[in-house]
């Protein structure tokens, strides 16, 4: 309260006396028109602002309206979907991998049974027989690429044999280029004709 006081007193005085500075030393000025539009060019940007706030108005309020209906009727047809309880994943979860194959055991062992079993046997062979034609044809096709690959280093080697005679070429051009040749000097009296 004392505080407000003295910035009172302090400052009355001035805040006085600049209010009643203003209206002498201020031109007046005259206001055109007190209404938006006074002039042509003022109506029609009222009348454009105008329609351009109420279709915003119009939409907005239709965007709502139809919205909420929609929403309602959305919330409807997920309740009326059946429900299936809630079961928890297994924890440690298993890869992709684990679960495609045990839900094939499982599946393979409780169709098949015994005679599976019995029938073991005459699957080993041809599982070994069927196993025995992959290898050989990776064998084939492993000595087809090492030909490639001895077919493509032969190549190679001439490649760079002819890179090594180019080499040894511009190495004899660029010292060629760099020592000068030596002219010999000829005599100045040679020039000279003896009669």
């Amino acid at each position: 309260m004392f505080s407000c006081r003295v910035a009172w007193q302090r400052c009355g005085p001035l805040a006085r006396r600049a209010a009643y500075r203003l209206p002498r030393e201020v031109v007046q000025r005259r206001q055109m028109s007190s209404l938006p539009g006074g002039s042509g060019e003022n109506i029609v940007y009222t009348l454009l602002c105008g329609g351009a706030f109420v279709g915003a108005v119009s939409y907005a309020y239709i965007t709502v309206s139809t919205d909420s209906a929609r929403y309602n009727e959305r919330v409807a047809q997920i309740r009326a979907r059946p429900k299936t309880e809630w079961v928890p994943k297994p924890w440690p979860p298993k890869s992709k991998d684990d679960e495609e194959g045990t839900e094939e055991e499982e599946g393979a062992a409780a169709a098949e049974g015994e005679e599976e079993a019995a029938a073991a046997d005459g699957e080993a062979e041809t599982v070994v027989e069927a196993v025995a034609e992959v290898v050989g044809e990776a064998a084939e096709v492993v000595v087809e690429a090492a030909e490639g690959v001895a077919e493509v280093a032969q190549e190679v080697e001439k490649v760079a044999e002819e890179i090594a005679q180019v080499a040894e070429t511009v190495e004899e051009a660029a010292q060629a280029v760099a020592e000068p040749a030596v002219v010999p000097a000829e005599d100045p009296e040679s020039n000279v004709n003896s009669s």
